[in-house]
């Protein structure tokens, strides 16, 4: 049996959902941890990812365009895996933790009205509000790990978003780069450019 310092009275009176209330919080919280580490540290190594997909695309890009924006494609799927990770996780988190909590108390509901039932004696306020209390609690509870997961997946695509999207526009603005400097196969240098438009 756990000691009472480790769960606290309201733990107990949680009934049958507490512990995946629990799992969701502590998979929340683990999640979250291991995305601002990866924020912290991505942001830290833009410059170096950046070097490393231009110098990519630079050694194909005597290619014809197609296939070097399929070779862009490609890389940009990888880096959408890294940055998206965790973040439909902590949605499903998000959306579980509530209908946790309501099924709790609807559990806890069903157990207190049970217990008025089973009082042959005049039913106090006091009795309906404990039970009521120890009902609600589930849903206090399945709401304080859905809000903050909702914010954090929130706030990570955002983030993710735009760092694919400047990756992105980086690729696609080198690959044409190479179209109008001649280096593609069908690209034309810019002295060609300029006696074609004359």
């Amino acid at each position: 049996m756990l000691p009472e310092v480790i769960l606290p009275d309201w733990f107990d009176r949680l009934g049958l959902t507490v512990w995946p209330l629990a799992l969701c919080s502590v998979v929340a919280v683990a999640i979250v941890c291991e995305r601002l580490v990866f924020v912290v540290r991505s942001l830290f190594r833009r410059g170096r990812t950046r070097a490393h997909l231009v110098d990519m695309l630079d050694a194909n890009r005597w290619y014809p365009k197609p296939v070097r924006d399929e070779l862009a494609s490609l890389m940009i799927a990888e880096l959408h895996a890294d940055y998206f990770s965790g973040i439909r996780s902590l949605r499903m988190i998000a959306t579980i933790s509530p209908m946790l909590g309501l099924f709790g108390t609807i559990l806890g509901v069903v157990s207190a009205f049970r217990a008025i039932a089973a009082n042959v004696g005049p039913v106090s306020p006091h009795m309906i509000a404990d039970g009521l209390w120890e009902a609600m609690l589930t849903t206090a509870v399945g709401l304080a790990i859905a809000l903050p997961s909702v914010v954090m997946a929130y706030l990570f695509q955002q983030f993710a978003s735009r760092q694919i999207n400047r990756f992105s526009m980086l690729l696609n603005r080198q690959s044409l780069a190479y179209e109008v400097q001649g280096d593609g196969p069908l690209g034309m240098s810019r002295s060609h450019l300029e006696r074609a438009a004359e």
